[in-house]
Formats: structure tokens, C-alpha cells, sequence
């Protein structure tokens, strides 16, 4: 036996053997058998005889493959009941491998049409609506039993133009979208908030500066802590620096040029820019201790380790560590 062939059998069988003409057919065994009745949980069984049952499997070498598992029949000694014992990756009732209709399901998740998808698997296009309507509330009761992650993400968006407003729920230990629900406000939200689990193991809580969702934190997650986000406190930042900068010199509102290079961080400015700045502070020295105190301010919230502390004024250089 090839290992293709091996790793293509599900795990919970034995291959006894394969068939390639005139298509694949592999022919398996479950590994264990059941000790106990389905019915009543007795333990006395008696096999009431063999039986084969085919189902369709993953294609091998873009070949059509078929799994034969040979399987038995039991009956209850206490109970008088029959079943089937339960064969692993494969549903009562189902046709095919739960592999398979996965590989379905995902293949019409990314874009394929159902009714190309059913040509290809020569399947009905009946078939690949109901196989990606029970994998897709199977993933949606996955979800529910999710629990809230510890540093959650919070923030609003809209995908175009006169659309309500969407709340995004981030789990930014793990830096991917947790879930996406309708609205942003509190009355919108207390449906889907009410139900999330661990809602009280959330320590941090990651929102913009505005104050639509600070009332609503407080209510939902009463122990977690407030922290802004960092991508928008610099902006604040920039925004005020740049007010302070055009109060100092009025005429910089008509000077974009000069604007983007005030705006653009040190680190990023290519040699040719470099120099025209140097130009500026020049003509305008007083723009110079401002944008130093920008680079300053903007190298300090964009520090990765929050416990490193960077001083602001430039005679003190050296890092030191903040108490815990």
C-alpha cells in the first residue's frame, strides 16, 4: 500500500485493500468496535452479521474514489434493539465522507458556483446547497460556544455609503476578527453582548478616543480595563502638533508641501526630503522644536513593550524600567 493511499483513508480504519479499475475503491474496516449498546448502554452484544456500505470519498490522483467499508450489524442482548455501529468521518445517513463534503464546502465558500462545483464532483447542485447549509450552521453553533477573548478589540466601520454602521470585536492576543455584529450602539449591541460568554475573564478592552463605546465597556466587561488605541492617539497627536505648528507660523495652511514634510516621520523621509526640511527650519526655526517633539511623542506610543519608558526631554536618553 502506497502512502498516498494510507493517508488518503480517514483515521479510525484498517485498508484491506484497493481496487483501480475502473475507478478507485478502497476497501476498509473500522479499527474499533462498540462495547456498549447505543440504545441502553448494556454491555452484551451479539453481531447479527456483515454488511458493506460505499461512500463517496477525496478524489486520488483527480480520480473518482470510493471508500467500501465493511462493516456489522449488532443487537442488544438486554435491550432487544439493533444498530450499526457508528463509523468514523461518516454521518447516518450520508453518501459521502464528512472529508469530502468538507472539501464541498469550502470549495463553494471561496467563490465557486455551485452549479460548476456540481459538474465537477458530479453532484447534484441540490446537493452542494444542503452541504453548505450544514456546514455552515455547524460553524455557527462553533461560534456560539466560543468564549470572549481576553484582550478584545473594539470598533466601528462601514463598508460604503449610506449603510448603518457595523461594530467589529477583535481578538487581539490572536490578532484575528472575533465577530462582526449590526450597529454600534448600546441598544444595538445588548443583544449580542448579553449572550457572549466569558464577558467577565476580559481584562483589556482596545477602543478609539470617542466616548460612544467607554459607557458601554463599563456595563459589559465591569473588569476590564480601557486602553485607546494606539493608531488613533497618534493621529491626535499629529492633529494638535500640526494646530500648534500653524499658530506659530499662520502662512504654513497654503505651504502643503511643508505640511507633508512636517507630517512624515523622520525615519521615512528619503535624503532629498531630508534636506528641504532642513530648508524649512531654516526660513522657520520655530517649527523645529516641534517637530522633534513629534518624532518624540510618536517613538514613544509606537513602542512595542509597554513597560519600557522613553523620556521626552532630549538630555535623558537612557531607558529604565516603570515599577509593576
Amino acid at each position: 500500500m502506497s502512502p498516498a493511499m494510507l493517508e488518503l483513508t480517514m483515521k479510525g480504519y484498517r485498508t484491506l485493500g484497493v481496487v483501480l479499475k475502473p475507478e478507485v475503491v478502497i476497501e476498509v474496516e473500522p479499527v474499533e468496535q462498540p462495547d456498549t449498546c447505543l440504545c441502553c448502554g448494556a454491555s452484551r452484544l451479539h453481531s447479527k452479521g456483515r454488511y458493506e456500505r460505499q461512500v463517496r470519498h477525496l478524489d486520488l490522483c483527480g480520480r473518482p474514489t470510493h471508500l467500501r467499508i465493511r462493516c456489522r450489524r449488532f443487537a442488544c442482548c438486554a435491550c432487544r434493539r439493533s444498530f450499526v455501529q457508528p463509523l468514523p468521518g461518516i454521518r447516518p445517513g450520508r453518501h459521502s465522507s464528512e472529508p469530502l463534503r468538507e472539501y464541498v464546502y469550502q470549495q463553494h465558500h471561496d467563490g465557486i458556483c455551485a452549479a460548476t462545483l456540481a459538474h465537477r464532483r458530479e453532484l447534484g447542485q441540490a446537493t452542494i446547497g444542503r452541504i453548505y447549509a450544514q456546514f455552515t450552521e455547524r460553524k455557527a453553533k462553533e461560534r456560539l460556544s466560543l468564549d470572549c477573548p481576553t484582550v478584545l478589540g473594539i470598533d466601528e466601520h462601514s463598508l460604503h455609503r449610506r449603510q448603518r454602521f457595523a461594530t467589529t470585536f477583535c481578538d487581539l492576543k490572536n490578532r484575528r476578527v472575533f465577530d462582526i455584529t449590526p450597529g454600534k450602539s448600546d441598544a444595538d449591541l445588548q443583544w449580542f453582548l448579553r449572550g457572549l460568554r466569558g464577558r467577565e475573564r476580559v481584562r483589556v478592552v482596545c477602543i478609539d478616543l470617542s466616548s460612544s463605546y467607554r459607557a458601554l465597556i463599563q456595563r459589559w466587561f465591569p473588569r476590564a480595563m480601557i486602553v485607546a488605541d494606539r493608531f488613533h492617539v497618534v493621529r491626535v497627536v499629529m492633529r494638535h502638533l500640526l494646530g500648534i505648528a500653524r499658530l506659530v507660523y499662520p502662512q504654513l495652511a497654503w505651504k502643503l508641501s511643508w505640511l507633508n514634510l512636517l507630517r512624515t516621520r523622520g525615519n521615512r523621509l528619503t535624503p532629498e526630503q531630508r534636506h528641504r526640511l532642513q530648508e524649512v527650519f531654516r526660513q522657520q526655526p520655530a517649527l523645529a522644536p516641534i517637530y522633534e517633539l513629534k518624532e518624540r511623542l510618536c517613538a514613544l506610543l509606537c513602542l512595542r513593550q509597554h513597560r519600557t519608558h522613553v523620556a521626552l526631554h532630549p538630555q535623558q536618553r537612557h531607558h529604565r524600567r516603570l515599577p509593576s
